[in-house]
């Protein structure tokens, strides 16, 4: 049976995965029901769930088993301001987002309160690459096809002009 609720109590420990949900037409809380996920067995997809978050469940007629199949919009849980039939994200508690619109072919990351770290073997970028603030390298940078070190490339000083070469 489909029952409409609210996250009364969302689970820890043991209990991660799960929450209880009061249905006000029964004025009941129900006992720890699975929150829902899209994972298999070797890929994990976690998103946390608020309390006071309106959820269907699939419940037995005694409201004794069953599960949290959706966590709905209500007017008070709106999608975010980007969302349309093109965008596909998440938008998190503290206002980051990232978000893909296939109809502009636009992925956005939003994290102006955030750093985001990548931590990987290595990253290729084919296309442009347009920077609007400073670029701080700890390890040494090459450019061109020559594979000029940006750190220790220096420009000779013109015939007839003292000094020394300048970076």
């Amino acid at each position: 049976m489909l029952r409409l609720g609210i996250i009364s109590e969302i689970g820890a420990g043991e209990n991660l995965g799960f929450a209880r949900v009061w249905f006000d037409e029964r004025n009941f809380v129900s006992g720890w029901l699975s929150l829902p996920s899209t994972n298999t067995k070797g890929t994990r997809h976690w998103v946390p769930v608020a309390v006071n978050s309106q959820v269907a469940c699939l419940m037995d007629e005694w409201c004794r088993q069953g599960c949290i199949v959706a966590v709905l919009w209500s007017d008070t849980d709106r999608p975010p301001e980007w969302a349309n039939k093109n965008t596909l994200g998440i938008q998190f508690a503290d206002g980051a987002e990232i978000y893909y619109d296939s109809d502009a072919h636009e992925l956005t990351v939003n994290a102006p309160e955030s750093e985001l770290n990548f931590t990987c073997k290595k990253i290729n970028i084919t296309g442009n690459v347009e920077v609007t603030g400073e670029i701080i390298a700890t390890k040494e940078v090459t450019a061109g096809a020559n594979k000029i070190n940006l750190t220790t490339h220096k420009h000779p000083t013109p015939s007839g002009v003292s000094g020394t070469p300048t970076p």
